[in-house]
């Protein structure tokens, strides 16, 4: 039991190929990296019996003798019409977040793009860079829970020609990877802004969106935005 409240910092930790920004008190960094890497382990090994589940661009179905996570990345992919190879990075960055905040009240992990939140007061998460460093940012509502954000802000290159900017806010990092997945591959079809906000509030569980084409920004669900 730890006594002594420590403040928190910024901490990143090396998982296989991902890097995951921790802000949480320093003393979580053994153990979260220990979560970590026991449940890469685990969906790397079903994935390595079950290939199809790590490559498939479609949903599939997973036995109900899969772990649980398994079970939740193949439900959550399914919602937004993808396959679970869209959420892995958001199902480790869930993970480990999920992990922290049974211990902590306020806790974010990051990794390249996903973002896993639990705030104690508003606070603005910045999901666009904008010109000459002014850029967009979402207020994150304590009220709502944990959260999961998928943002093209930090990936090392934007996922489609057709999108500028996109951010989904959901219930879990897994979710909002696959309904960016989704709403990807309808944004590449010309005219499809509104088709792609559409499906996006059409999931159960994903709260909002943002799309940004050119001139163009299309908001949908509750997202609150800010500079």
């Amino acid at each position: 039991m730890r006594l002594l409240k420590k403040k928190a910092t910024t901490f990143d930790m090396q998982v296989q190929d991902m890097v995951l920004r921790v802000t949480a008190p320093e003393d979580y960094y053994e153990e979260a990296r220990a979560a970590a890497m026991q449940f890469w382990e685990k969906l790397h090994a079903y994935a390595a019996q079950n290939p199809k589940f790590r490559t498939s661009k479609r949903p599939i179905a997973v036995p109900d003798e899969a772990p649980e996570i398994v079970r939740h990345m193949a439900e959550a992919s399914a919602m937004a019409g993808v396959g679970p190879v869209f959420t892995f990075q958001g199902a480790v960055t869930d993970h480990v977040g999920r992990y922290l905040a049974r211990s902590l009240p306020e806790v974010t992990v990051s990794s390249g793009g996903d973002y896993f939140v639990v705030a104690k007061r508003r606070t603005k998460l910045a999901v666009t860079y904008g010109f000459e460093g002014e850029g967009l940012s979402i207020v994150v509502d304590p009220r709502l829970g944990p959260l999961g954000v998928y943002t093209t802000l930090g990936r090392r290159q934007l996922p489609a020609e057709s999108v500028d900017g996109l951010v989904v806010v959901a219930s879990s990092c897994t979710l909002a990877d696959a309904t960016a997945a989704a709403m990807l591959a309808i944004l590449s079809k010309p005219d499809s802004l509104g088709t792609a906000l559409s499906h996006l509030k059409s999931i159960e569980g994903v709260l909002g969106g943002l799309v940004i084409q050119g001139g163009n920004i299309g908001v949908a669900g509750g997202v609150e935005l800010a500079a």
